[in-house]
């Protein structure tokens, strides 16, 4: 198994988000991660696995070469360490280590490799809630959790929706042997329940997409916050722009605007983790779409025709406060490579990058 496929595994197993790059071959689950080898075989039998599916077992150092497994077609790949317990390291592959932190104290450490954050307690739930309130009000971002090497685990726990998670995706097999979405997900069933089981809980389990620390309490207090899945799309959106070379990104909507004049509209977008967000600073703008990482670059006219017909949802109604000719313009070119900026049409999904 070639570097980048463990890190495009690793990244989707701890966020349970799909990476494009890897090739998830329904019914079969792409990643599964045991914390005990005991529980293979009945991990192997129970359906779950099957062509394109990864297994991590633990072992005493990690593989770099997978070994298939002839019944089903999964790969088995050797790993070490914990994946589930803050503060712990896991080889994935000789050459790619992963550190888990808790999400209070990352801000604390130094960032010395890619990094997993998990929320493994109440006073991470509650700093969590701080930076995104931070976030929305004041367009300040948290820089550890926009580091290009640090990805915040379990979406689907923190507001992100179901985003494509669930025992398809991922699945993690803890020591006692109970199978989960994640290290903190309700439990689904014992080693070797059947597939299809498992996919029933799943869907029956309210804590299926992750246990909660203090219960119904926590679930209410991201049902307050509708717009928490726009924020989770944001932080990904900034930590893009950084690694393109954005030193100080702002997210329209978060704190401000490049158009003053559109700070007291409502958004239609505002509560949807999957529409695009336009970010900017001194001298660049882009638009980002979360769904599948489509950058468009940006010039300035570009760019604040672009933010008002975001915001306001209409061509029509962004002429208001941008150029006229330059709305028309740019409505039809997102529309043209299938990512349209109006309330009108739904984004297709593709993968690239392009300049305007």
């Amino acid at each position: 198994m070639t570097l980048p496929s463990v890190k495009a595994h690793a990244l989707q197993w701890g966020t349970g988000r799909p990476v494009a790059a890897l090739a998830h071959r329904p019914p079969y689950t792409s990643t599964v991660v045991l914390e005990d080898a005991a529980h293979l075989d009945a991990l192997l039998g129970s359906g779950v696995a099957g062509p394109g599916t990864v297994v991590l077992v633990p072992g005493d150092e990690p593989s770099a070469e997978p070994v298939r497994h002839e019944a089903t077609g999964a790969e088995v790949v050797t790993w070490q360490g914990s994946l589930g317990e803050p503060g712990a390291e896991a080889g994935l592959h000789p050459d790619f280590y992963l550190q888990v932190q808790a999400y209070s104290i990352t801000p604390y450490l130094s960032v010395l490799g890619p990094t997993l954050v998990r929320i493994a307690e109440e006073a991470d739930f509650q700093a969590f809630l701080d930076d995104a309130r931070r976030a929305r009000d004041e367009g300040e971002f948290s820089a550890f959790l926009t580091h290009p090497a640090v990805q915040l685990g379990d979406l689907s726990a923190l507001g992100g929706g179901p985003g494509g998670d669930g025992p398809g995706l991922r699945l993690y097999v803890a020591a006692d042997g109970t199978v989960r979405v994640s290290p903190g997900g309700g439990p689904l069933g014992p080693a070797g329940t059947p597939r299809d089981e498992l996919h029933r809980a799943w869907r029956a389990a309210p804590d299926a997409l992750g246990a909660l620390p203090d219960g119904d309490s926590r679930r209410q207090r991201l049902a307050e916050r509708p717009w928490t899945g726009r924020y989770l799309a944001a932080v990904g959106a900034v930590r893009e722009a950084v690694t393109r070379g954005m030193e100080q990104p702002r997210v329209s909507g978060f704190g401000g605007r490049m158009t003053g004049a559109l700070d007291g509209v409502a958004e239609p977008h505002d509560r949807s983790a999957a529409a695009p967000l336009l970010l900017f600073d001194d001298g660049r703008a882009l638009v980002h779409h979360p769904v599948d990482r489509r950058t468009v670059a940006l010039s300035t006219e570009a760019a604040l025709a672009a933010e008002a017909l975001l915001v306001t949802g209409s061509a029509q109604e962004a002429a208001r406060y941008a150029a006229p000719d330059t709305v028309d313009a740019v409505a039809a070119y997102f529309a043209g490579i299938g990512l349209p900026l109006t309330v009108s049409a739904e984004p297709r999904t593709r993968t690239e990058e392009v300049t305007v």
